[in-house]
């Protein structure tokens, strides 16, 4: 069976550990089979910051196409 994606967990928090400086998220993975196994994304300290800077510029981009629409 192979993942075909992942998508974040649902009711559940992502964490930081200062001391081991990672980030982890969880995540849920989907099978081609129509199965699915929980995991983790686990994030560097620089990661973090990198996944931060994307995320607002999805959120950017979210909120002009929203003020676009009619």
């Amino acid at each position: 069976m192979r993942a075909t994606h992942a998508t974040l967990s649902a009711g559940r928090d992502a964490v930081y550990d200062p001391r081991a400086r990672q980030g982890s998220v969880p995540i849920e993975f989907h099978l081609d089979d129509g199965s699915t196994l929980d995991g983790a994304l686990i994030l560097t300290s620089a990661e973090v910051e990198w996944l931060h800077q994307q995320i607002s510029r999805l959120v950017d981009a979210h909120e002009r196409a929203i003020g676009s629409t009619p």
